[in-house]
Parts: structure tokens; sequence; C-alpha cells
């Protein structure tokens, strides 16, 4: 009799258990899914931002062409197309840095404040790839 309430207990812990990881694994993923929107729409805004300078940049340089054609200051032309280049080069390398090391900050803070939920994700994903892949393997 002793023995079965204790079963009862430790099924009924069992299953309580079973219950908040669950909870727990749902509030992650709508956490994540939180953070992954609010990234993607980020990176969107700074590619807009980007393509918008860009495009200023094209404008700038088309417009320095058609002062120049007839001109015979060929290497001012040059220099000015080279720095214009590069200042659109800088301004890429920085919008693509910063949108990395944001995914990278959200993504650390994330598997720090729910670590066992991080784990389990991963040895899912880990787990469907290693099937993906092991599939395709054994099929040739």
């Amino acid at each position: 009799m002793f023995n079965m309430n204790k079963q009862d207990d430790l099924k009924n812990k069992a299953a309580d258990l079973a219950d908040n990881v669950k909870d727990n694994v749902e509030q992650v993923t709508k956490d994540v899914k939180r953070s992954a929107e609010s990234i993607g729409n980020s990176v969107q805004h700074k590619a807009a931002e980007t393509k918008h300078e860009a495009l200023n940049v094209i404008d700038s340089l088309k417009s320095l062409l058609a002062q120049y054609t007839n001109s015979s200051n060929v290497n001012e032309l040059k220099n000015q197309i080279l720095d214009k280049a590069y200042e659109l080069k800088g301004t890429v390398k920085d919008e693509v840095t910063h949108a990395y090391e944001t995914s990278k900050e959200r993504t650390v803070q994330t598997v720090q404040d729910k670590p066992l939920l991080s784990l389990g994700l991963a040895v899912g994903a880990g787990l469907l790839l290693g099937y993906i892949l092991g599939s395709k393997q054994s099929s040739k």
C-alpha cells in the first residue's frame, strides 16, 4: 500500500515536471520567435537604409560622370569614384557588423536565460539534421 502511494506520487510529479517543461519550451519558443522577428525587422530596416545610401552613391557617381565626361581631368574623376566606393564599403561593412553583433548578443542572452531549453533545441536540431543527412547518404 505504501509503495503504491509512492508510485502514484512519483507519477504525478513526473507529469507535473513534463507539463512544466512543455510550458517552458513554449515560452522560450515564443521568446525566440519574437527575438528573431525583431532581429529580422532590424536587419530589413538597416538593409533598406543601406540600399538607400547605395542608390544615393550611385546617383552621385552618375552626376560626377556626367560632369566630367567632357573634361580631361580623368584622375580626379577616378579618385572621387574610389572615395565614394570606399564610403559605400564602410557603410555596408558597419551595417553588417552591427546586425551580426546584435543577433549574436540576443542569441547568447537567450541561451543564458534558458540553458536547458536551448540544449534541448540544439539536440533536436542535431537529430533532425543527422536524420536528413543520413537519409541522403544511405540512398546513394
